[in-house]
Parts: structure tokens; sequence; C-alpha cells
């Protein structure tokens, strides 16, 4: 047969000795493989350490804080004298487990592939196209599947200090609690923020950074607010205090203004930047797709009507493992079985040859074994909007 689908390219993708270099190169082609979800890639780095699984398979990151003192002026001595020692702040440290998750696979039987052979002959050997589909289609739905997961699992460390799974239709458990000081759990103010006649907003959270920076921490700390869209267009937005702060700036900046204009967006960024003591402002957007066995859903991993204010920057890294799988299957795996791994970032994907019955089958998986974790604990503020201190 002079297009024999066996000698493509796509059929390499499964062959053990070209094909984790083939789906490499697919990996790291921007124009085939792409980042659709990357809240999470906003918020954390990737550890470049990679945790050692235990002899169970299971794998457990430690993360510690170092709390550190503002310095105070130095202390008068007689010539000679001592120093009075500064007392020592020891390491704040939590643990948890980094979960293994699986998209949904794919798969090819025998018949397909023979339509595939087809296709083959049709394009007189070229399977560019063929290449091209495999990758958005197949690789590209397993990188969105493990940027969604990642992305809901960051948004809960971020709104909440903790991370559990209850998603999929696969095991749920809770994973870790950071080590949030008490203190930092707070409310609104005087006035929650749903009441947008009577809540000072821009003083409430001014007045919150200011307790913070110099009550609890004692320091001055580069921050930022995190609010979540939905908090932001029905609280932010419609806040008397908020539309009356902007309509001054627009009138001393000699911008439009007019007594029923509709406060946006882009008009509230330009004016809150002059807003003294309130740090500037990020505002998250964030949603997944999700599939409990039955019925799908658009879910959100942020908590409802929480807000953070936290360090400026990432708030933490991405704690990884290895794949089992990829331990494994090269040393224990059926001889009647072949396995390709590539690893692109935190994904691994496995590409497995298989008998069903007397024919072959070929899949697709891929894998992750990682959760975002706060680095950034000790100075995490998570606020209830709407209860009050």
């Amino acid at each position: 047969m002079k297009y024999d689908i066996n000698n493509s390219r796509f059929a390499k993708l499964w062959d053990s000795t070209e094909g984790r270099q083939l789906i490499s190169i697919i990996l790291n082609n921007a124009d085939l493989f792409k980042a659709n979800y990357n809240f999470w890639r906003t918020k954390f780095t990737v550890d470049p350490q990679v945790t050692e699984r235990q002899s169970d398979g299971t794998a457990s990151f430690s993360v510690s804080a170092r709390e550190i003192e503002q310095a105070v002026m130095m202390d008068m001595r007689a010539p000679l004298g001592d120093s009075d020692q500064m007392d020592k702040k020891g390491l704040s440290r939590y643990t948890g487990s980094i979960p293994d998750f699986i998209a949904k696979g794919w798969r090819e039987q025998a018949m397909e592939r023979e339509f595939r052979q087809k296709m083959y002959e049709e394009a007189f050997g070229n399977d560019t196209a063929m290449i091209a589909l495999y990758a958005t289609d197949v690789l590209q739905k397993g990188r969105d599947a493990a940027d969604m997961t990642l992305s809901n699992m960051a948004a809960q460390a971020l709104s909440t200090g903790k991370v559990a799974w209850n998603h999929g239709v696969g095991a749920e458990a809770p994973l870790y609690k950071a080590d949030i000081p008490t203190d930092n759990f707070t409310n609104a103010g005087t006035v929650v923020w749903s009441d947008t006649t009577n809540c000072k907003l821009l003083d409430q959270m001014a007045e919150k950074e200011r307790h913070y920076k110099e009550d609890v921490w004692g320091k001055e700390i580069p921050l930022i607010w995190e609010i979540p869209y939905t908090i932001f267009i029905n609280y932010v937005l419609k806040n008397a205090q908020v539309i009356e702060w902007v309509k001054a700036w627009r009138t001393i900046n000699e911008k439009p203004v007019t007594t029923t204009m509709n406060i946006t967006e882009e008009m509230f960024r330009e004016a809150i930047a002059s807003f003294p003591g309130v740090s500037p402002i990020v505002i998250v957007r964030e949603k997944q797709r999700d599939f409990n066995g039955e019925a799908y859903s658009i879910v959100s991993g942020w908590a409802e009507n929480k807000v953070v204010l936290r360090p400026s920057g990432y708030a933490g890294v991405v704690k990884r493992a290895s794949i089992l799988d990829a331990q494994i299957y090269p040393k224990y795996g059926s001889s009647t079985q072949s396995r390709v791994f590539a690893t692109y970032d935190v994904y691994t994907v496995m590409n497995t040859v298989l008998n069903n019955g007397n024919l072959k089958e070929w899949h697709t998986d891929v894998m992750m074994a990682a959760v975002p974790v706060l680095d950034e604990f000790m100075y995490h503020v998570i606020l209830s909007v709407n209860a009050t201190d």
C-alpha cells in the first residue's frame, strides 16, 4: 500500500521511539496548542521542584512562610554596652496533599482507524490536517480541562484559604487548609457592601488597609484588592460614594459628566487610582465547566461574597508531583500494550495502544498531579462583604 497510515506521523504519536518527540513538538506549537483558561497563571507560578511521592504513591507538600517584623529605631547605649535581643519569630507552616487528576479520555477503535486510512489515501499521504485536528480536538481539550481544574482550585485558595475537590465523577476530598491567621478573616466594616446607598465603600476599604498595615502587621506592604466581577458590578459600580468620587474626578479632569450617567469599569479605573489609601483593584473573572456524570454546569471556585486583600504579585506556587503511570508502566506494564509519555508544563500526555478483543485501540489521556498553594498566607486577608464588623 503506497499510503499506509501506519507509516504516517500521526500513527507515530503512539510509537514508543518517536511518539514522545512528536507530541512534544505539538505541545510547544503555540498555533496548535493554546492557553485558553489562564486565571491560575495570573495568580500562581509553577514550583520548579517536583514533589517526591511516598511509598504508597501519594504525594504531600509543606509550605512555610517567615513572619517578618518591621525594624524599630536603635537603642542608645553606654560605651561597650550590649544590645537588647529582639524577639525571634518562628516559621508558620502547613501541609496538604497533591491530588492526581485525569481529563476525559479519547479512544479510536480499529474501524475508525480504517476510516482514517482512507482519509490518508485521499490526501496522498499528507497528514498535516489530521495532526492539527488531533491537537485541537484531543490534546487541547485535555489542556483546557487541566487549566480549568487549576483555576478552580486557585480561586478556592485565594477566596477561602483552603482547597477541596467535589467536581467531576471521581474522588472527592479536602486537600489542604492554609495557616492564615484568624485576624485575617474580617468583614466589610460598619456597613455591608450590598447597601450601596449608605456604605462608604472606599472609606471602608482604606480603613481596612490602614488597620492591617499599622495595627496588625506594623509595616507597609504593597497590596492589591481582588474583587470578583459580580461584586464589582453589583456593589462597587453602584455604590453612592464611588459614583460621587468618579464624577468629581471626571469634573476636575474635564471629562464628560451627566447627573444620570452610569459608571463603567473604565471610568472607575481612571478615577480610583487617585483615591487615598486604597491599593490597586483587580477584577476577578473565572468560570469553569463541570460534569457530574449526569449534567453539565458552569461553576466558580471563588467563594460567594468574598473579596481579598493581599500582597501584590503572585499568591503562591503550584505544587506538583510526578505522574506515577510514567514510572510504573515502563517497568511493569503489559507487553501487549505500548505507552508513550510526553510532559508539558504541569500536564502529562499518555498515548496507549492496547487490545480490545482481537483488535487494537488507540487511546490518549491527559493527566496532572498538581495543586496551587498560598505562600503569602501570613498577609492574606479575606473579607466578607455582606457582614459587618
